[in-house]
């Protein structure tokens, strides 16, 4: 079967009658989504099993000794989310391993991994950190979905363990992932394919601005300590910060407000707003981290308020492997492809396993940016083209000196 009639197949998978696709991790839709990526893989000739936690791998057997080339990708979804997100880098990963085992090509193992619970239904990347180690098992006893279904329940009831399901890193040599951009880059510049040269850090912050509630027709103007002056007065403040560092690519966003009491005559006594910000320079997120703790202070004392300030997440940037991404490169050039390079706003399975080893990323355009919605598209020229470069690259990699690849970044770039 080809990428298409694989692509076909696998949209009917899911489908929600209230418009686009919903196959929550562990749910009815994601266990028969993943069911038939491992059919499809005994079908063209491959070993396939699950992980302990429930991560379905496909395997192409090699030479001896070789470490292993990854390609790696999800199918779960979000609530009635789109047919690309993550789905299209599972079956690339397919089709190469495929187009392998029929040419008889000799070289390192290959294996196609669908990682579960990329989209977080119980946590950020469950199935990519229970393969890489990384969760904390109490933790996982306590993750529970926004229904309140247990992941601890959800993955037993699926036939699995809700523990990590590390395996030996040791014998990985690379990994590689095909993803849609989730955003207009590409597109907007006429591009076909974009190579991504580091997966943003994240720094979450909430910020807490405490005053006086008062009767808001009657307390004067300049006697008041506003909650809510003060946090408008940072929102702003902290836009113009971002937007002031040039030439980078930071972003920032207030995502979450809370105002107390909530009352249309009462002075807000307490906002709370949850924010992040993320870019691939781990120096300037800690600065710009300072420098928004800074502000919000000042902020606090010229409203006359209290301010609690507590950071919630840190996570620092992953950049892409010289190695694995240089032999993106030379496949593209090979093909009469000049890609885009780009950084990564958004995190993938790519950012977790890029910790432990050489991981690069290929982004396809998405049209008009849109994703996690049914509107979603990527025309599947633009994905050919990319399995194709994909499959040049693995060649490539499969005949790499296994020691040279052992360590992120263990390929040599070549100067451009």
């Amino acid at each position: 079967m080809t990428f298409r009639e694989d692509f076909a197949a696998l949209r009917r998978i899911g489908v929600d009658p209230e418009g686009g696709w919903s196959r929550p991790a562990f749910s009815p839709a994601d266990i028969e989504a993943h069911e038939w990526f491992l059919a499809r893989g005994r079908e063209a000739g491959l070993a396939a099993r699950y992980d302990a936690f429930g991560n379905a791998i496909l395997r192409l057997e090699g030479e001896t000794g070789r470490p292993a080339i990854l390609i790696g990708s999800h199918l779960d979804t979000v609530t009635r989310g789109g047919a690309y997100d993550g789905a299209i880098g599972v079956l690339a990963g397919l089709e190469v391993l495929s187009r392998l085992h029929a040419g008889g090509h000799r070289g390192a193992p290959v294996e196609a991994i669908a990682f579960r619970d990329e989209e977080g239904r119980f946590g950020p990347f469950t199935g990519s950190r229970a393969m890489a180690g990384l969760h904390d098992a109490e933790a996982l006893t306590r993750a529970k979905a926004a229904d309140g279904t247990t992941l601890a329940g959800a993955v037993a009831a699926a036939g699995f363990t809700p523990d990590n399901a590390p395996r030996d890193w040791s014998r990985v040599g690379a990994y590689l992932e095909l993803h849609i951009e989730q955003g207009p880059v590409l597109e907007q510049a006429g591009v076909d394919l974009g190579i991504v040269t580091a997966i943003a850090g994240q720094e979450r912050m909430s910020i807490r601005f405490v005053g006086q509630a008062d009767h808001a027709g009657t307390a004067p103007m300049d006697q008041r300590r506003d909650a809510f002056a003060g946090a408008a007065r940072f929102a702003e403040a902290f836009r113009r910060m971002i937007r002031a560092e040039k030439g980078g690519d930071l972003r920032g966003t207030i995502g979450v407000v809370k105002v107390k009491p909530n009352l249309g005559n009462v002075i807000p006594d307490e906002v709370t707003m949850g924010l992040e910000i993320r870019g691939t320079s781990a120096g300037l997120l800690q600065g710009v981290a300072t420098r928004i703790g800074v502000l919000a202070e000042e902020i606090a004392a010229a409203e006359g308020l209290q301010l609690r300030l507590r950071r919630l997440y840190s996570d620092a940037p992953v950049p892409m492997a010289d190695g694995p991404r240089t032999a993106l490169e030379d496949a593209a050039a090979d093909l009469g492809v000049a890609p885009a390079r780009l950084p990564s706003g958004a995190n993938h399975d790519a950012g977790i396993v890029g910790r432990i080893v050489p991981a690069a990323m290929l982004f396809v355009p998405s049209r008009g940016g849109r994703s996690h919605c049914p509107e979603e598209y990527t025309d599947e020229s633009q994905i050919e083209l990319a399995i194709d470069v994909l499959f040049k690259a693995v060649c490539v990699l499969r005949r790499a000196d296994g020691a040279g690849l052992a360590e992120p970044g263990g390929l040599q770039a070549r100067p451009r």
